[in-house]
């Protein structure tokens, strides 16, 4: 089975490294600033998304909107 937290993990990560790219200046290698934003928004659209869906399929869309339960040690 899928572990869900390291899936979100790894999304979280993906996710600082194109921010990280959006903050680079592209044009000190060519490449339009329009053209590098949309490409790294539509990273994290899809990463949003992914993240989502993989709570929606594991918990259900009324567990999107349930309390927490206390983490277990």
């Amino acid at each position: 089975m899928l572990n869900a937290n390291a899936f979100h993990n790894v999304l979280n990560l993906i996710g600082l490294i194109v921010g990280a790219l959006i903050a680079f200046d592209w044009t000190t290698l060519g490449l339009d600033p329009a053209t590098a934003a949309t490409v790294a928004g539509g990273f994290l659209l899809a990463d949003k998304i992914i993240k989502l869906a993989l709570n929606i399929t594991r918990d259900g869309l009324t567990g999107l909107f349930k309390v927490q339960p206390p983490v277990e040690r």
